[in-house]
């Protein structure tokens, strides 16, 4: 019994190590997939080490200097996980103030969804966008065949542009609003679309539209270019002091190193913050998924709704986020910095855009 309790130790001591490296490893400053990979599940790392500690200390005796390092080390990176993921609980002063009233004319109700290329549930993606009925609908990944399917919202939605590409990278943008000098840019990849557009508010007022999808960390596939795109979409949004809403599946967390840096040099505001975390990925498996789908803006607008919706088949769930304008759309409200030089390299473009924000806070 002592023997087997020992190994029981031994057994809970490598667990918790293992999980003690994967919570720091991320700090590693790298572009590699499978160290980044690790920023995505800080809450269920976060219970993980929750139980091992518990484990711990119920399997034997409480003591012994192995015990000792593996508890302190537990709580730690258990202190570490539950801090960075923090500000996506209720309890945590909200980023993005709540609009209470807003003029119709100043509000915007824009529909995110990755609809997942190979996803045939054309009829569940057009049925709540009717029932729903938002001004702005975005879809990520779309094909051609999903191009062709979604024909029936174009009476509703007169103003589009779009790649639709069988690559899992297509992209279309549906509006009520009419659309300002919109363009399909491919930022860092030639087969990786993004949208940029003006949308024209029922007020008149014109502000600046985001919809990127850059691409994951995954294998043979580094974070490296994902990264970039965030670095360079941020930075221009900051330069630009224009009101701007960026609305898209971005691949990333909003407590990760990058994504932090992005809201940094762009400026925006994440909703989500003091409100929840509203994971979208993976759709069918709640309690290992985590947020991918996002909707910032910058302090001109205020939060009038979020809502994470049903499921229409694809991998991810859809969200909805309502804004109202409450300030001058060219009003500098963040201010100005040179723009980075874009590089494959986003050990190096996140570093520069570190500098860039610490030296203005100076």
């Amino acid at each position: 019994m002592h023997r087997l309790r020992r190994i029981l130790r031994l057994g809970i001591c490598s667990f918790l190590a293992l999980l003690v490296v994967l919570t720091f490893l991320p700090l590693w400053k790298t572009d590699e997939w499978w160290v980044r990979l690790w920023e995505f599940p800080r809450l269920q790392i976060a219970v993980l080490l929750a139980a091992g500690i518990v484990a711990l200390v119920t399997a034997g005796p409480r003591k012994g200097q192995t015990f000792w390092i593996a508890t302190a080390a537990g709580l730690a990176a258990l202190g570490w996980q539950l801090w960075r993921v923090a500000p996506y609980q209720p309890l945590w002063p909200t980023m993005m103030p709540s609009a209470g009233q807003c003029a119709a004319g100043d509000e915007v109700r824009l529909f995110n969804a990755n609809v997942l290329l190979h996803n045939d549930n054309y009829g569940g993606l057009i049925a709540i966008v009717r029932e729903i009925d938002p001004d702005v609908v975005l879809l990520i990944e779309p094909g051609p065949q999903w191009a062709a399917a979604i024909s029936p919202l174009h009476s509703a939605y007169p103003h589009r542009i779009g790649e639709p590409i069988a690559n899992k990278y297509g992209i279309i943008l549906l509006s009520k609003l009419p659309l300002v000098a919109a363009e399909i840019r491919h930022l860092v990849k030639p087969d990786v679309p993004s949208v940029k557009a003006g949308l024209r508010l029922r007020s008149g007022q014109t502000v600046d539209f985001y919809g990127p999808h850059p691409e994951p960390p995954l294998p043979r596939n580094d974070s490296g270019m994902r990264d970039a795109e965030l670095v360079r979409v941020g930075s221009e949004i900051r330069n630009s002091k224009r009101a701007s809403i960026v609305l898209g599946d971005l691949n990333d967390v909003g407590w990760s190193a990058t994504s932090r840096l992005f809201r940094s040099l762009a400026g925006v505001a994440d909703p989500r913050v003091g409100r929840g975390p509203y994971p979208t990925y993976p759709a069918d498996i709640p309690f290992l998924a985590w947020p991918l789908d996002y909707g910032f803006a910058t302090p001109h607008f205020r939060l009038t709704e979020m809502k994470r919706l049903p499921d229409i088949g694809s991998d991810h769930r859809a969200m909805l986020f309502g804004l109202c304008l409450v300030g001058k759309p060219a009003e500098r409200l963040v201010p100005r910095q040179a723009p980075l030089e874009v590089r494959e390299d986003a050990g190096e473009q996140l570093r520069e855009g570190r500098e860039q924000v610490a030296a203005e806070n100076e």
